[in-house]
Order: C-alpha cells, then structure tokens, then sequence
C-alpha cells in the first residue's frame, strides 16, 4: 500500500500534500504548529481512523481526502464527518459508517484480521488495524495500545495472530463441546449395559429423569443457555433492521435518481430560484441530521454512475441481511436443540430388567460404542494438537519479535540498559522521553520484519523527545532497509535545518514556509474542488 495523495479542505480553504514518494519520506519544519499533525491525522482519518486531531482542529467541518495504490490499483477515499466515499477503477462505492468501510475493504482491497469480542469473531476495526504500522504524536503508551476503550492490548497480540494465520479460531468450540458430550453420553450407556442394575446410582445424563437435584441442576444450566442464545438473537436481529432500513433508504434514493433520468418531451427540469438545469443530490448523515456529500447529477452520466455505486452499496447490505439472518437461523436451531428433552431410551433407564436386552444384542451394540468413542476421541486429539501447535507458533512469533525488539535497540542506544520482555510494558512500568519514542521505532520495525506487511510506516514526530543525532542516523539507516513506504514528522532545531536534504535516500518535504497555526489557505481550492468533482462531490 502506497500513499500518493493527501487534501484537506472545504469551499473556503484547503491544503493538498501531493510530494510524496514510495520510499522513505521526511516532512519537517523549523517550529510547531506548522500543519504536520494535521496532514499525518487527515490521512489517517480518511482511511477511518478514530479522529485525533489538535484540540484547534474541527476536523468535521472539512473533507479528509487520500489517493493511494494497492498492488498498482490506485483508489481514492474522501470521508465527511462520519460518511466515506472509495472510488476504484471499476466503481464508486458510499458508505454510511466505519462499520460498512471496513465490511467492503476487508472483501475487496485486503483482508482485515479477525479477533474475538464478546465471544463473536469481529473485523478489526482501523482505530486497531493501524496501530501495526502507525504511531500519532499524541497518546503514545507502552503499556497499552494508544486511545484504549472497546480496544486493549491483548486484541492488538490477537490481531497480530490472525494477521499470521495463527488465530485462535483453529476449531469450531461448540463442535468440540458437542463431540465430548456425546462421547461422554456413549460411555455412560456403555456402563449402563455393564451395570444395568445400578442405573439408580448413576450421575449421568439417565439419572436426571430420576433424581430431582440432578433434573433442577441440569434445567438451571439449560436456562442460562437459553438465555445467552436469545441475547445474541435480539442483537442479530437489530443489526439485520438497520442492515434492512439502509437499504430501504437507499433504494428509495434510487429511485428517485433514476426519475430524474426520463425526458420531457415539453422542456426541462430548472430550479425556481436562480433558473439554472443544474441539479445536486444531497446525502443526509442520518445520526446527526446534517447534510453530507453533494454531488453533482445534472448529466445521465453522473446519474448512471451514482446509481451503479449505490445499486453496489443495495447489493452490500442484502449480502449482510442474508448473513445476518442465517446466523440467527442457527441460534434459533441451537435454541431449539436446548427446549428438546435429552433423547434417553427407554433400555436406559430399565436397563435393570435384564429381558429388555439379551446377551448378543448388549454385546453387538458395546461394540458399536467402542468404535464411536474412538473415533470421537482421535477427532479430539487431532483438533487439540492443533491447537496446541499452534501455540507454539504464537509463542516463538512473539518470542521472535520481542528478541528482535531488543537487538534493534542496542543498536540504536548501545549504552542503553533497557530489556523487553514483552510487547507492552507492565501497567506501572511506562517508557518516557527518547526511550518511549525508542520503544515505539523499534516496535515498528519488528512488526514489519516479522509480519511482512506491505503497509507504510507512519509516525508522527519520529524523533520526539530529542533523539539524538547518532541514534537518529541509526534509526534513518535501519528503516531504509525495508521496502515499504516511510512518512516520518519532525519539529528541526534552527542548526539542523536542511540536512535531510543531504541524505540521498529521503524525500524532505518542508513545511517551515506554512503559516503557523493556518495550514488551510484559499491557494488549492480550485484543485482541491478538483479532486472531489472526480468523485461527483459538488462543494
């Protein structure tokens, strides 16, 4: 993945970064506030990451816009307030929320990691996604990961697995619960043809239709499931309406847009205001009721394509109503497996009369229970080696780059006398100064080396806290080893100014010459408004 373009702006200023390179690149300035943050957020924001921008910053009175290529396929995103445009070079697509961004990236571009919250696999979210590669200026913590709420630390080492395939979803745990019930049930009539005289005695699945403390233990724990199953259907099923009323509201856009495509044979559509056959469409942010992208739909070309990306967008959400609905179909199965009555046969809980079984049926049928167990049990084993392995796998990944955090620090600090012995810190041992701005280049660096990703390297303020110059050249040299793409910020003194410009491997982007604190100016309107009519966004 490749950053090419960054803009930001509205109908009055804007700011458009178009200087970057593949490579390594280094914007800086001779003071602060001089727009680099700014830019750094802008671009994550764009791609859907939580907003952290400066507290001066309204960051959703303005469109976010990137250009980027992944695999030679360039794209371009604008995102306003909560509402995202991607447009590729087969179609344009909308999106109401991170929720569905992150849906279609993760089926079109590339596949987004799974982790497990609230015992559900759910698609990382960007906020959790970017921090493998992306370090912002502010909340940095080596303790945790940076801005953690619905996130922590240990969904970020569980993301890191399945971006190795190394995820903890080896095996269904309901099928492997089911298997052991079910050996359990084999084994308990196994010895209930051995001892079909202490039937009485039993604590399995038979006695419970005889002892009434085993029947109400057995109800209570039947209950809880029951209770946890239909939780989980109220939350699909309130999913699937908002899945279902989007689509609704979409398709009567549709409709209204493909009416505006029959000719009048009589004249034409104008507006009773200023006479112009000029026509917008307006999308409305349902939550805060505000009005969204305004595109420009006075030509049937632009209609057609807008209809395209929204029949796109109608297509989406029946796939999502059809997944919705088939996981609730499930539940309501397993539901109703729960308000069965355990299937106990009559031999079971009779086995005392001897007449009910003779010799060479008992021996038959135990025979028929040995060979089920055993291939139950070999099914079991096979899984939970499985599993096991790859434990280990997820052992000597993190073993691998928690060591290789280390060696790349004494090379960075040789004097240094820090040793990593985990990913994070310990709650109430936190880095500080140059040695968290250390911890979070070396981080980086092992992650890409041990994960192979393909994505940039951003950090904002890459030498905070005043790395020195000969750990700076260290660190300079050691991340221009790697192939990906590298956008690093920096604040120079007044005796450093111009020496990027003296290494030839880094693009050096200046911002001394911004204005402080006013990024934006009215300069790149005409581009900026450009750029956006490229994606039908009439500002």
């Amino acid at each position: 993945m490749i950053i090419h373009k960054i803009a930001i702006g509205n109908k009055s200023e804007s700011f458009i970064e178009n200087r970057l390179v593949d490579g390594f690149n280094i914007i800086s300035s001779d003071d602060n506030n001089r727009g680099k943050t700014i830019v750094i957020q802008s671009l994550m924001y764009a791609l859907g990451n939580e907003p952290m921008f400066p507290e001066t910053f309204n960051c959703k009175e303005y469109y976010h816009y990137v250009e980027f290529s992944i695999k030679g396929d360039i794209y371009c995103i604008c995102r306003y307030n909560d509402s995202f445009i991607l447009k590729t070079h087969k179609t344009q697509m909308f999106f109401d929320s991170v929720g569905e961004l992150k849906r279609y990236w993760t089926k079109n571009l590339f596949r987004l990691p799974l982790i497990i919250k609230k015992q559900n696999s759910v698609i990382a979210d960007p906020v959790l996604f970017f921090q493998l590669f992306f370090v912002g200026q502010d909340n940095k913590n080596t303790s945790n990961i940076s801005n953690n709420g619905y996130y922590n630390k240990e969904d970020f080492i569980n993301m890191i697995y399945d971006f190795c395939n190394l995820s903890g979803l080896v095996f269904d745990e309901k099928e492997i619960e089911k298997i052991k019930k079910r050996v359990s049930e084999l084994k308990d009539e196994e010895r209930l043809l051995k001892k079909e005289h202490k039937i009485l005695s039993s604590k399995k699945t038979a006695a419970n239709y005889l002892s009434a403390i085993s029947d109400r233990e057995t109800f209570k724990n039947k209950i809880a499931k029951m209770e946890k199953i239909e939780d989980k259907i109220a939350e699909l099923r309130k999913d699937r309406n908002l899945s279902a009323t989007r689509k609704s509201r979409w398709s009567t856009t549709i409709k209204e847009l493909k009416s505006l495509n029959r000719s009048i044979d009589c004249g034409e559509l104008r507006c009773m205001d200023c006479n112009s056959n000029h026509i917008s469409f307006n999308t409305v942010n349902k939550s805060s009721k505000k009005l969204g992208y305004t595109f420009d739909v006075s030509t049937i070309e632009m209609r057609n394509e807008i209809i395209s990306s929204i029949e796109d967008k109608i297509a989406s959400y029946d796939e999502e109503i059809s997944k919705i609905s088939s996981q609730i179909e499930d539940f309501q199965i397993e539901l109703q497996e729960l308000l069965k009555d355990d299937d106990i046969s009559l031999e079971s809980i009779v086995s005392y009369k001897q007449e009910v079984f003779n010799a060479s049926d008992a021996e038959k049928r135990m025979i028929e229970i040995k060979n089920e167990i055993e291939q139950y049990e070999n099914n079991i084993m096979q899984k939970e080696h499985a599993s096991n392995d790859i434990q280990e796998k997820r052992n000597a990944l993190m073993c691998r780059i928690v060591s290789q955090m280390n060696n790349l620090y004494k090379q960075i600090n040789p004097e240094g006398n820090l040793y990593f012995n985990e990913l994070f810190t310990k709650k109430g041992k936190v880095y500080s100064g140059s040695e968290s701005t250390m911890f979070h280049l070396v981080k980086l660096l092992s992650i890409q080396n041990n994960l192979e990703h393909d994505f940039p390297i951003i950090m904002d303020s890459f030498r905070a806290e005043d790395l020195s110059t000969p750990k700076e050249r260290t660190v300079l040299e050691l991340f221009e080893k790697i192939n990906n793409q590298i956008i690093f910020t920096t604040t120079l003194k007044n005796e450093e100014i111009g020496k990027y410009d003296k290494i030839g491997f880094i693009n050096h982007i200046d911002y001394s010459k911004n204005i402080s604190c006013k990024l934006l100016t009215e300069e790149s309107n005409d581009e900026f408004q450009k750029l956006l009519s490229e994606l039908s966004i009439n500002l």
